[in-house]
C-alpha cells in the first residue's frame, strides 16, 4: 500500500482467522474492500468456503469472487496439477493489472494453500508485488479461548502436522515442553498410544473447529477414541500439565 492507495497488479495473501469475523484485522478488511477480485480455495468435494463466510458481512463480495478448486488427493502429481491450475488462474488476472486477494482461514503462511500459490507466482514473474497479511491461527485461537499459555519463560514449543511413528513423537516430547499436533484426524491413534505410554493422557487440550459456531474443546483424550475426528482439530500437549 502507498499512501492508502492500493497499487495495481498486486497479490495479497490474507488470513481471515478462525471463524470469528471480529478477529479479522482492520488491514485485511481495508484491502478486501479495494481489490478487484477475491480468490478463495475450495476442495473439489465442496462449493462452500469458510474464508468467504467469515468475511461475507465485512465486505461486498458481489461479482468479485473467484473460486479455486483444489483436489484432495494422496497423489503428489494430482495435487501439483491442481495447485498449478489454481495459481495460473490468479496469474492470468494479475497479468491484466488486477489487484487480487487470496483469502484463507487461519494464517496464510502456516500450513496454508496460499504458500503454494505464492511460490509458483513468484517463480513465473518475480516483478509482481506480493503482500501477506497475517491472520489468527487455530493454535492462538485455542489457547486464547482456554486462557492457556502456549509457552512460558524458557519452554520450547514444537508444531507437528505429521507424526511419522511412535518413536518420532516420543523424541519430540522429550525435547519440547509443549507439543502442538495439527490434523489430529490422521495423528490421533499414534498420539494416544504414546501419551498413554508416557503417562501424559491427562496433559492435553483438544480443540476442534476453533472460532466457529460449533467449536469444541476437551481435556478428555478418550472422547475421540473410536470416533471420527473433524478435519479442523488439534491437540496441545503440555508435558508439565495444563
Amino acid at each position: 500500500m502507498d499512501g492508502g492507495i492500493i497499487l495495481t497488479k498486486k497479490l495479497y495473501g490474507i488470513g481471515v482467522g478462525v471463524g470469528d469475523a471480529g478477529l479479522v484485522t482492520l488491514k485485511a478488511v481495508e484491502i478486501l474492500k479495494e481489490v478487484d477480485y477475491i480468490c478463495t480455495p475450495l476442495s473439489t468435494k465442496s462449493d462452500s468456503s469458510k474464508a468467504l463466510n467469515i468475511i461475507s458481512n465485512l465486505v461486498e463480495l458481489k461479482d468479485r469472487v473467484v473460486k479455486l478448486s483444489f483436489k484432495m488427493s494422496k497423489s503428489r502429481k494430482e495435487l501439483e496439477q491442481s495447485r498449478t491450475a489454481a495459481a495460473r488462474k490468479i496469474y492470468q488476472l494479475l497479468k491484466k493489472d488486477k489487484k487480487i486477494a487470496f483469502v484463507t482461514i487461519g494464517d496464510p503462511l502456516l500450513y496454508s494453500t496460499y504458500s503454494y500459490m505464492l511460490k509458483k507466482i513468484k517463480d513465473w514473474d518475480n516483478s509482481i508485488e506480493i503482500e501477506t497479511i497475517p491472520g489468527i491461527n487455530s493454535i492462538a485461537a485455542a489457547t486464547s479461548r482456554y486462557n492457556l499459555p502456549l509457552a512460558e519463560e524458557k519452554e520450547n514449543t514444537a508444531i507437528l502436522s505429521n507424526i511419522k511413528n511412535e518413536d518420532h513423537l516420543e523424541r519430540v516430547l522429550d525435547l519440547f515442553e509443549t507439543v502442538v499436533i495439527l490434523k489430529l484426524s490422521r495423528n490421533y491413534e499414534v498420539a494416544y498410544r504414546v501419551l498413554e505410554k508416557l503417562g501424559l493422557k491427562t496433559n492435553v487440550l483438544i480443540a476442534s473447529k476453533c472460532g466457529f459456531e460449533d467449536e469444541f474443546y476437551t481435556e478428555n483424550i478418550e472422547v475421540f477414541k473410536n470416533k471420527k475426528i473433524e478435519y479442523l482439530t488439534l491437540m496441545i500437549v503440555k508435558r508439565k500439565g495444563l
